[in-house]
């Protein structure tokens, strides 16, 4: 395998990662509420910037400032399912999807005037020099840091969807609210479940990227949009299909950086959504129901 192969397939990893992480929060909570919140992409940015925070200010060890953001982040999640949204409950879809882009503009309005527009570079704590060598593959601490991460993650939602008395719960109130609350599960309790996850999720993904590039409070919010594609591509209902979307959709991204140029990444991203939309709605784990909806 070629050296410029070998890149492009690195620069998968690390990217696909990052949307798989990210969209996992999609999927959990649209399976648990039918929303699409497009509003992860802030929550992307708090998190990167509460870690920013500890990490720099407070002096705090990376990975106690890590755990503290990601529960920080579940806490405020929930929070604004219990302030807001709670009382959408009901409510048509398009009114609940379209309040998520009102959170987001809310979100990130907060987080400039609270910590800046400015672009900032974290302490490097994970290195970026390649520390396992297979071939003409180079893996960095922190790729597989982010790799695993994600792969984590996902194995753990899985888990907790599939395995748990919640995970049933959050399944049912997704397919047939009304029928859910009528066997006594507390609907309010699963959505707030749901939103914490989502949060929590889109929060480890902004100290990701804040950790590989830099605390950057207008491309974080954007790479989060970009994890879009990568989820209806997988299947909006489907955790592994998150991976699975998000390692595709981010080949496709490195390849056309490396043959074509940086200016054709985000083009081909939304032209695959375009695409997936037209041709298998349902991505490519995803159930028939997605499609119908």
């Amino acid at each position: 395998m070629s050296k410029e192969l070998a890149e492009i397939i690195v620069g998968m990893l690390d990217l696909g990662s990052l949307y798989a992480l990210v969209g996992i929060g999609f999927v959990i909570l649209y399976r648990s509420t039918r929303v699409i919140n497009f509003a992860q992409g802030a929550f992307m940015l708090l998190g990167a910037e509460i870690f920013g925070s500890l990490l720099v200010n407070a002096h705090w060890r990376w990975y106690l400032a890590l755990a503290c953001t990601l529960v920080a982040l579940a806490a405020i999640g929930a929070c604004v399912y219990g302030l807001f949204f709670r009382r959408l409950v009901g409510q048509e879809l398009f009114v609940v999807v379209i309040a998520t882009f009102g959170l987001n503009v809310v979100l990130e309005t907060i987080v400039t005037i609270a910590w800046g527009p400015g672009i900032r570079n974290l302490p490097q704590i994970l290195s970026q020099t390649p520390v396992l060598k297979a071939g003409n593959f180079d893996l960095a601490s922190i790729d597989l840091f982010s790799i695993g991460m994600a792969v984590v993650g996902i194995g753990i939602l899985e888990l907790l969807l599939r395995k748990t008395r919640l995970g049933t719960q959050m399944r049912a109130v997704a397919d047939e609210p009304i029928l859910a609350s009528q066997m006594g599960i507390n609907i309010h309790r699963t959505s707030t479940v749901a939103w914490a996850i989502a949060a929590l999720c889109a929060g480890g993904a902004g100290v990701m990227y804040s950790l590989r590039v830099a605390l950057d409070p207008s491309a974080i919010p954007a790479l989060g949009l970009l994890a879009i594609p990568a989820i209806f591509l997988g299947g909006m209902d489907s955790i592994p299909g998150a991976l699975a979307g998000g390692f595709l959709l981010a080949l496709a991204q490195n390849a056309t950086t490396y043959f074509v140029g940086g200016l054709w990444s985000d083009v081909v991203a939304y032209g695959v959504l375009v695409v997936v939309l037209i041709v298998r709605p349902s991505g490519l784990f995803g159930s028939a129901e997605v499609a119908r909806l």
